[in-house]
């Protein structure tokens, strides 16, 4: 912390500021230029420095090369948006569990909505020629699904789901909303409206067909088991005459 009042340590905050803020202003930067084109490659340093308003040489205070701004993004959306999503679910679990599913729906696309370049560069990339953002997209998305199904197993919101199903049936809809929010985002207010109301009916099908699918394995298991071969009578011993 900075203590005020003193002129070498007040042009130091200053410096700290212009620093962090140049950063800023160049991922805000890449992402514009990266949604644009729906891609980081072939994204130029000076094409970026002019987009943010800086000098080239400013770019490598902050980064090693493109890749590690690309990675740098990622990783702000992941700690921004996995705890916010935690967050909603145990919030709305406390009085309404049965609204968990909507709610955090909601928040995902709100937050998508607040930052639409990084999800079009998201959803671009999760396919793209670029390994490690493609990598670390996918990993992101499959954070976001482990933490789903660990919230929806430590809440019993599913009691009749194994961890198994839980697992992949969270895959699914985090996959699907992902790649839905480019739609969403290029949707008129109406649309984005009708899109929402799509997901949550797609995600209570497929909460209610899992359930149905489990219930359905184990009634077959349990008629597959052998029935209990039924006792032997014994014998009376034969008595034998005096």
């Amino acid at each position: 912390m900075i203590t005020p009042g003193y002129p070498g340590l007040n042009f130091l905050a200053e410096t700290m500021e212009d620093v962090a803020g140049g950063k800023r202003k160049l991922i805000d930067a890449a992402l514009r230029l990266a949604a644009a084109r729906r891609s980081f490659a072939g994204l130029g340093l000076r094409e970026l420095a002019r987009e943010a308003g800086l000098n080239p040489n400013t770019f490598y205070r902050h980064f090693r090369d493109m890749e590690d701004l690309a990675l740098t993004a990622v990783a702000e959306v992941s700690n921004e948006l996995r705890p916010m999503l935690r967050a909603v679910r145990w919030a709305v679990a406390r009085d309404n569990p049965g609204e968990v599913a909507t709610r955090a729906c909601d928040a995902f696309f709100a937050y998508a909505e607040a930052h639409p370049d990084a999800f079009f560069v998201g959803v671009c990339g999760s396919t793209g020629p670029q390994p490690a953002l493609r990598d670390a997209v996918r990993q992101l998305l499959a954070d976001i699904s482990a933490e789903m199904a660990e919230d929806i197993e430590r809440l019993a919101l599913c009691p009749g789901l194994s961890r198994p199903v839980i697992d992949d049936l969270c895959g699914y809809v985090v996959s699907y909303l992902f790649h839905l929010s480019t739609d969403y985002l290029e949707d008129s207010a109406k649309g984005r409206r009708q899109r929402i109301q799509q997901s949550r009916q797609l995600i209570g099908w497929l909460l209610r067909g899992a359930a149905e699918q489990q219930r359905a394995q184990e009634r077959e298991q349990s008629q597959a088991q052998p029935a209990p071969a039924p006792a032997r009578k014994r014998k009376p011993p034969e008595r034998r005459p005096h």
